[in-house]
């Protein structure tokens, strides 16, 4: 929800609560003083009856057109005077009871007591509560409409300088290397974001020059004394040596394949972190994925591992080509790598995913480490455990989900393509037997 509309609401919950208090405060206010105007006039009108009574002048014209009742009184005066009467009366020919209000005031008049009573018929006040509330109503209602019009008018001129400034972050890319300068605001808060913003992708643009320069330097700085020490050791295998020297020589030749490995693989990592892959090319996966699978099944055949697949026909996929190939080799050769002699290999592949399963042995590490770096199923193996976290990494910068699960003997990778679909089958119950999956790549 956008700000501007939690805004509105948030003004309009504020109306919706303070209105109906106001509506209740009003009409016992305008309740309470309708009553003590009108016995405040009813008490004055008593009072001059008194007083002419008391100075015996005619009282005739005075109480023409008045509702005035004048008693002789025996008792004593009493503490409350006057007294106040009110009820409901229904009169002739009106479809309302109506307010009656009696004053009763008691006066010495010439050493004699006496009691003198005036009332007056008026609109009961709770009838007021209908009129304002219907006028409440309409006031709420023409409040909303304003808030809502003049909130979208509102948001066009006071967070365009905010729009500007998403929009140019939407586009911002590290790789053109392009500082970001934003555009300035009358408003200090945007003013003081904008500079926050500015000088954090400045730096990002630094560290990523120097993360950059860093992989491309160890890429060039430690394969080439690795080249050099592979070249020696050859040489050294031309000469003539014991059985136990050429053990260790092939020894040495291994660790050095392996470190060269490690390096290869730390830079391709570093280079995915600071995503200096492209991801805007329709990659035929079913073409990349049959190429990579004929490239190791001489691999499976040396360990008698069968290999089978079920691959659509043209599965497109918006990535780039190259991470396709490295994401495909890694899951082949971890099937390959940790498999059984005699064992099995099953790819396949759809319009929204990719799933690679093959038999083994359960892995002796907790499910979830499984696409962290340097860890491995089985620690004796010859692999330097990085291969998933590649494939971990790949997944996270083509926006695809991977994951893993160990059923009925068989290892299970899968790669998701398509979020809908990923969406869909996470609502059907797993079987039992079956050990919970660890996703990686996107967020979930």
């Amino acid at each position: 929800m956008r700000l501007i509309n939690k805004i509105s609401i948030w003004f309009l919950c504020i109306i919706l609560v303070i209105t109906p208090v106001t509506i209740f405060i009003s009409h016992s206010s305008i309740k309470r003083k309708i009553i003590e105007f009108e016995i405040k006039r009813l008490a004055s009108v008593n009072n001059h009856m008194a007083d002419l009574m008391q100075q015996k002048q005619p009282v005739d014209a005075f109480l023409k057109n008045r509702e005035v009742a004048i008693e002789p009184y025996n008792g004593t005066i009493p503490a409350e005077n006057p007294r106040v009467k009110r009820q409901l009366e229904k009169i002739e020919g009106m479809s309302e009871k109506e307010m009656a209000l009696f004053v009763t005031s008691y006066h010495t008049i010439n050493g004699r007591n006496y009691k003198i009573t005036s009332h007056n018929y008026f609109i009961n006040p709770n009838e007021f509560f209908s009129s304002m509330f219907v006028t409440m109503l309409w006031k709420m209602l023409l409040i909303s409409a304003a808030v809502f019009i003049s909130a979208r008018f509102f948001s066009k001129t006071l967070f365009r300088p905010f729009k500007k400034t998403l929009e140019a972050i939407r586009h911002f890319n590290v790789r053109q290397k392009k500082k970001l300068v934003l555009e300035r605001s009358s408003i200090k808060e945007f003013n003081e974001l904008n500079c926050f913003i500015e000088k954090m992708t400045t730096r990002i643009l630094e560290e990523y020059a120097t993360a950059r320069e860093f992989s491309e330097n160890a890429s060039h700085e430690l394969q080439t004394p690795l080249a050099v020490l592979r070249s020696k050791n050859e040489l050294l295998t031309q000469t003539e040596l014991n059985s136990q020297q050429a053990a260790l020589i092939e020894q040495m030749q291994i660790e050095i394949n392996k470190l060269s490995n490690i390096t290869r693989s730390l830079v391709l990592l570093a280079r995915l972190e600071n995503h200096e892959f492209a991801i805007e090319e329709d990659v035929k996966f079913c073409k990349v994925a049959k190429n990579v699978i004929n490239t190791y099944e001489y691999w499976a055949d040396l360990k008698n591992i069968r290999v089978t697949q079920n691959i659509d026909a043209k599965v497109y996929i918006k990535t780039n080509p190259n991470l396709v190939d490295i994401l495909v080799a890694n899951l082949m050769r971890n099937a390959i790598r940790y498999n059984e002699e005699g064992g099995s290999i099953h790819v396949e592949l759809t319009q929204d995913y990719f799933r690679i399963s093959n038999t083994g042995q359960p892995i002796d590490i907790p499910h979830k480490d499984i696409f962290r770096r340097f860890k491995k199923g089985n620690q004796k193996n010859e692999g330097v455990g990085l291969g998933l976290a590649i494939v971990k990494q790949i997944c996270e910068v083509c926006n695809f989900r991977v994951s893993y699960a160990y059923v009925e003997g068989r290892h299970i990778f899968c790669v998701y393509f398509n979020e809908k679909y990923l969406s869909e089958i996470a609502a059907i119950p797993s079987r039992p037997g079956t050990q919970l999956m660890v996703f990686a790549g996107a967020e979930a």
